[in-house]
């Protein structure tokens, strides 16, 4: 099945050349002309891979949306050779997926087949159920069960679990929390995490979940981790 990519560049002659080529290596390839038009296709479409545009602090703010709107995404950003190096420094991906203009096209596409396999990696590795104590995940069918019992999760409680487990003995912000979980920003007096993140304790205390736990770190957001048992316990 051929890689979906999007193609969001402000050279419309740049980005049909780009296209032809990807067409050419076998891949489906969508152009966005407007910023508007590359959101309205994240929205609507499942792509794998997105190229995206970087000259401007506009762009940067698209791939925020783009990430919030599906976090799991791949993007290759183009940066313009005159973007800053403190403007490079705020997109939001890491260095091996920010390209520099001019660029070789074959170059590009080496970058695109390293990402896809990133990416393929990664999935892979989420799916593999994940055993913490007597926590055990598997996000491959979205169930959760501890010591061999089922946790009664809803939907949302799976995946801001699945989301700590991810990131265990590391703190992850509301901030982060609330566009992966609940894909909307965090508001101002907001307190719908917290009131999932209750339910989850609840549900793991019920089941004697008792070697795992969910920690509140102060002006950040949550972690999990593992409890410390020691050997006169």
């Amino acid at each position: 099945m051929p890689l979906n990519l999007l193609l969001s560049l402000h050279d419309e002659v740049f980005e049909a050349l780009i296209a032809d080529f990807l067409v050419f290596c076998n891949y489906e390839v969508t152009a966005a002309y407007t910023q508007n038009d590359t959101i309205n296709y994240c929205k609507d479409n499942a792509f794998d891979i997105a190229l995206i545009d970087v000259s401007d602090e506009k762009d940067i703010e698209l791939i925020k949306y783009c990430l919030t709107l599906k976090p799991d995404l791949g993007i290759l950003a183009l940066v313009h050779g005159e973007v800053s190096e403190q403007m490079r420094e705020a997109i939001p991906l890491p260095k091996n997926q920010q390209l520099t203009l001019p660029l070789p096209l074959v170059d590009i596409l080496e970058s695109i087949k390293v990402l896809d396999d990133s990416l393929k990696s990664a999935k892979l590795k989420t799916l593999t159920p994940i055993t913490l104590g007597s926590l055990c995940i598997n996000k491959q069918n979205q169930t959760a069960s501890v010591h061999g019992k089922t946790l009664a999760l809803t939907l949302t409680e799976f995946t801001l679990l699945n989301l700590l487990v991810q990131n265990i003995n590391t703190p992850v912000s509301k901030d982060d929390i609330y566009p992966k979980v609940l894909g909307r920003p965090r508001g101002q007096y907001d307190r719908a995490i917290d009131v999932h993140i209750s339910s989850v304790r609840h549900k793991l205390q019920q089941l004697g979940c008792d070697d795992v736990y969910i920690e509140s770190v102060r002006g950040i957001g949550y972690q999990l981790k593992k409890r410390q048992i020691s050997e006169n316990d």
